[in-house]
Order: C-alpha cells, then structure tokens, then sequence
C-alpha cells in the first residue's frame, strides 16, 4: 500500500523567532482545522476542538484570528494551496511537453500524494459549507479563478503545440468539472470507479478536446 502524506503531518523545525512563533501556530491551527474537519465536519470542528488539538490555549486563537469563520478560510486556503503546490511540482517533473504536463494534472491529483483521506474528506466538509457560509464560499470562489486559469493555461500551451484551435475555456471548465466530480464519487464511496479508471477518463477528455487518436495517445504515454 501507497504512504499518504497528510496536510496536517508536516514536519518543521521549530520556531525561534516571534514572527516564526506566530506562523508556526497559525499553520498548527490550520492544520488542526482541517484534521478535526476531515474527521468530525464543521460541526465536529468547535473552537475548544480545534485550540487543544493544535496544542494552544482557547483564549489564544483570538489573537491570530478574528472568528472561527476566519479560520476556516484560513484552512481552505491552506488546504487548497498545499494541493495546488504538489500537483505543480508533479508537473514539472512531468517535463518540458505541454501535452505531457497536461495529462500529468489529473494523475497528481488523484496521486497518494494528493488525495490523501484527509484531503478528501476536509474538501467535501468544506464544500458543504460554502452552501451556507458567505467567507468560506467567497474564498472557494477565488481559489477557483487560480485553479481554472492553471487548467487554461495548460490547455493552450497544449493546443499551440499540437498547432490545432480548441475552445480552450470550455476544455478547462470541462476537466475541472470531471476531476471534482472524481474526487467527490471517491470521496463518498460510490465505488464506481478507482483512481487509475479517474485518471483514464480524465485523459480520454483531454485527448477528445485536443483531437488526439487513441493510438497516439497510447504512444505518448509509453
């Protein structure tokens, strides 16, 4: 079996510095936050939770942050961050073809690395709220302009390569919708699919937008 690497595991050294001191226990409460809301949701990540799991006193999270919904997009953010980095360092090893460093987006994202139980289950707790919460679902709403003009980006450089014309906006749209969808069939336990079929289907859209035949395909990935 794969190791997965949680978001709230991360090894550090530890601060010295107050600026260091701060950060150190801002990202402990952030990483405490997406712990409890992997594991229990929003209603499960009360403040007394979070504070002892990050190992601070309760009257010590007003001074980093103004109200829980604060933390929250805090933690989105980190979360969301902390997979937009590792997918983009499973890109560039991916090397220098864009059709390449393409199709490498949907295999880092249903990586060990990236989706992880943690992850998965902090993602559909937060999507959860966005329904009700204004701050998380103004935040989610601009991660996700970065997230689709990574998508479009990659799209592009893809298309200018091949030297074909694509609607590349609506490819974007269309393989951040089909990723998300993955993720969430995963996540719930539909078991449908596994993340090898997930990342297969993914290519297959990728080939079908780009006009790219079956067998060239299977070349490219030998």
């Amino acid at each position: 079996m794969e190791r997965e690497e949680s978001v709230a595991t991360t090894a550090r050294k530890r601060p010295g510095t107050q600026p260091e001191i701060n950060e150190y226990r801002r990202l402990k409460l952030m990483e405490a936050t997406i712990a409890l809301l992997a594991e229990k949701g929003v209603a499960g990540a009360t403040v007394r939770a979070i504070t002892a799991a990050a190992g601070t006193s309760h009257g010590l999270i007003g001074h980093y942050y103004a109200s829980k919904d604060e933390l929250l997009v805090a933690a989105l953010d980190h979360l969301f961050n902390t997979v937009a980095r590792d997918v983009a360092q499973q890109v560039e090893k991916a090397g220098d073809d864009p059709v390449v460093r393409l199709k490498a987006v949907p295999r880092a994202m249903f990586s060990s690395q990236v989706f992880t139980e943690t992850s998965r289950s902090a993602f559909l707790a937060l999507w959860h709220e966005v329904r009700f919460n204004t701050a998380v679902r103004d935040a989610n709403r601009q991660l996700y302009v970065g997230y689709r003009n990574r998508s479009l980006h990659h799209f592009r450089e893809a298309a200018r390569k091949l030297g074909t014309e694509i609607d590349a906006e609506g490819a974007a749209t269309g393989l951040i919708a089909l990723i998300d969808g993955l993720w969430l069939e995963l996540s719930i336990g539909a078991g449908a699919t596994t993340r090898q079929k997930a990342v297969a289907l993914c290519h297959d859209y990728i080939d079908h937008q780009l006009g790219i035949a079956a067998s060239r395909s299977r070349q490219q990935e030998r």
